[in-house]
Parts: C-alpha cells; structure tokens; sequence
C-alpha cells in the first residue's frame, strides 16, 4: 500500500502540495508537483472549515524510535496505540489515533537479518491489527485482518460478522517478530482491521519502517539530514478541526462501512506530508535522497517535476519498496506516478541549464480548485552523486557535453 521513493536533489526550494485532485511535493529546482489525479477512485469530501495556508508551516521528519533493548534475538521496540490531540490545521486541535500518539507514528530502522521485534500496546477503543506493508513477514506476525488486538476490557465486538470473525486474538498488547531477511527498502507499518482499514489509518495509524543493508551502504547516498522520508496523505476536516470521515459508525467498532458517494473511496481536500498541511521544506544545493509514501487510502497521486527539464523527467528510479532495482534504466516518463498503496522509488539527479540561477515561480489554482502555489528559491548547481554517473553517461548521447536527467525504473 505505498509509494516508496528515494531522490536525489541539487537546489534550496520548498516542499507543497496541492488539492482537490492533485499532489504536489515541491522539492527543489524544478520542483515536484502533481498531475491532476483523474485516475483516483471516489469523490472528494471537503472540509466544513476553511483550508490552511499553503507553505507557511515547516516540514518535520518522524522522529526515530531506539529499541527499549537488543539481545541475541534482535531489536525490541515497543509502541503504544492511542488517542492524542494534534496541531494540523490552524486554530484547532485534530484528533487522532496514533502509534505512540503521533501523526505520522515513529519511524522504525532495521538491518538485514537483525529481528524487529515489535510490541504494539492497544489503548485505543477499538481492536486493532498491525501490518507491515513490504515486510517478507510470517503469518503469526503479519497483520491478518481478524487477529485482533483488543483492547483491555473487551473480547469482542459487533462488528465482521460477529464472534465468528475472528482469528488468533489477544488482549491488551500483542509482539510481531519481523524477520527482515530482506534487501533494503521503504517499508510502512498500518492497521489492517477488517473492515475498518480505510478510517483507522485516515485517523493517523500509519509509520515510516525504513529497511538498510550493506549493499546499500556501500552506494554512498546521501544520510541523516539529507535523507527525507515524506508520508503524502490527504484528510478533511470539520469544523471543529477533527477529522472529516463518512463512517456509518463513527466509533469505528460495529458497522462498517460509508455513507453516500463514497464507498468508491474517501478523498480528502487538505494535502498533509509528514502530517503537516502544504509545508514548506528548504534544502541546500547537495545532493538529497526522498523516501516518499503514498498513504492515501484512494488517492492516486500523479508527480511531476515543474517546470519539465529539457529532457527525460528528471528522476531517477532506483527501486521499489522490494529493494534496489536489479537492472535500472532510462525511461521516458514525464513523472511519478502512484496508485493508493503503490510503490516507488526514485531519485532526482540535478538542475539541468535552464533552471539554474534566481527565479520565484507561482503555479496558478485552475478554475476547477485543482492545483496550488509552488515556489522556488535560488537554485545552485552540484555534481552528481558517484553512484548516479554511470546512469549519466549512459544518456550522454543525447547531447554533447550535457548531463540528462533519466528514470531508473525496477528491474524484473
């Protein structure tokens, strides 16, 4: 269920996004906006209180969780599922279910063969279920819809049919054992009820899980503060700044399920990355890496770099949520593209010729509401990070003496 991208980026820009139909993260020189988002299931539910401002609040990361202790067995780690209040929307508190209490919840790093092991502690009213999306997971730990974490005090509920829907339950807390005998990538971590997957991750229980190995540390790519992970959503809100869903049920524990036009699917009208509505990002002129989840529950976003650069789209993709890709490529694809639940993984190489130097730049809101405000800073030009100049040069032919930017797609 994500859009797992890494990038690589050359400027000091601004990181938005757009509503009502398209995504934008703008990040860098050109910046990275979205395509109109035709191709979404469902119907836009807007907010009863008017949207934020776009690019006057500053993007933040999750914050990293350290393991509580590490053994021969592996890394525990233990998170705790409640309610909280949030800073989303100006003038109000939101609501949300969060793991630890946080919209996007803590980001979890692994290392090839070292366990995870999870301990999730239900504090909410409801049952959950924990899935990593991504993960080479075995059943007793991967996240079946009816196996159920129930709160204390409750063994079961109306909902799914009953007491015959239910599978390998527990009460109170439950540990997942995560093998992580995978290659690196971008995973996340979600709550997969049945039933109520959709309205328990719009009320924030989803978590950046991102996956490392030697092979990808000998590549070089730029870390720490040069490595972004950016959870896209969208939301609606009411008007009292909670979080606007059509749940039949609004306790989210008996009937499943939604009202009127939307049981195609729930779009919101408010962009969130990282939690925060439309932020604003800025970057030096060095190289960076995005790691960028689609957790939209129906939305498809479609990303594309603006202005377009001379050539090619300027990304290059280097793998999906299953590891680095075995043969990349050049492509001819003006951008990324995501459904709901899909899986990227890109990089942008440089600022071709044309889009270096002083330029501020606006994006006009299109009479549909589709479309929204980017900007750019002074953008300045770098070299290309040692493991992209074979990508490079394969492209050289396309002009003398210029760098291309290229998309690497996933091998087979």
């Amino acid at each position: 269920m994500s859009l797992a991208a890494r990038a690589l980026v050359y400027t000091r820009a601004f990181l938005g996004a757009s509503i009502a139909g398209a995504v934008g993260v703008g990040i860098g020189t050109p910046l990275l906006v979205a395509g109109a988002g035709t191709e979404s299931t469902g119907n836009l539910l807007r907010s009863e209180r008017p949207l934020p401002t776009a690019f006057t609040r500053r993007l933040t990361v999750p914050r990293v969780l350290s393991p509580v202790r590490s053994d021969a067995d592996g890394d525990h780690y233990r998170i705790v599922q409640t309610a909280a209040s949030a800073s989303i929307v100006p003038g109000a508190t939101t609501r949300i279910w969060g793991y630890n209490g946080t919209f996007p919840g803590p980001t979890i790093e692994s290392r090839r063969g070292r366990p995870a092991i999870v301990t999730h502690v239900n504090r909410l009213p409801v049952p959950t279920v924990v899935h990593l999306h991504g993960g080479r997971t075995p059943a007793s730990s991967d996240g079946h819809p009816i196996d159920f974490v129930y709160p204390p005090g409750m063994s079961h509920h109306g909902g799914h049919g009953g007491d015959s829907m239910v599978g390998d339950t527990t009460h109170g807390s439950r540990e997942y054992t995560f093998p992580l005998g995978q290659r690196a990538a971008t995973l996340w971590y979600h709550d997969h009820r049945m039933d109520f997957t959709g309205p328990s991750v719009w009320r924030g229980l989803a978590g950046f899980h991102i996956h490392r190995d030697e092979e990808e540390d000998g590549l070089g790519l730029p870390s720490g503060a040069r490595e972004l992970p950016l959870m896209i959503t969208d939301r609606s809100f009411a008007a009292d700044g909670s979080f606007r869903y059509p749940s039949i049920d609004p306790g989210l524990l008996h009937t499943p399920g939604v009202s009127g036009d939307y049981v195609a699917g729930v779009l919101g009208d408010t962009m969130l990355v990282n939690g925060v509505p439309w932020p604003v990002a800025e970057v030096d002129a060095v190289q960076y890496r995005l790691r960028i989840l689609n957790a939209c529950i129906a939305r498809r976003l479609s990303l594309r770099l603006d202005p377009a650069p001379a050539s090619a789209s300027g990304f290059a993709q280097i793998g999906t949520e299953g590891g680095a890709a075995r043969r990349p490529g050049p492509s001819r694809s003006p951008g990324a593209r995501s459904g709901a639940a899909d899986g990227r993984d890109r990089r942008l190489l440089r600022v071709p010729p044309r889009h270096r130097g002083d330029r501020r730049e606006r994006l006009r809101r299109r009479p549909d509401g589709e479309g929204d405000a980017v900007r750019r800073r002074k953008a300045r030009t770098g070299r290309l990070h040692p493991a992209c100049q074979a990508v490079n040069r394969r492209t050289a032919h396309r002009g003398a003496g210029r760098h291309h930017p290229v998309v690497l797609l996933p091998g087979g």
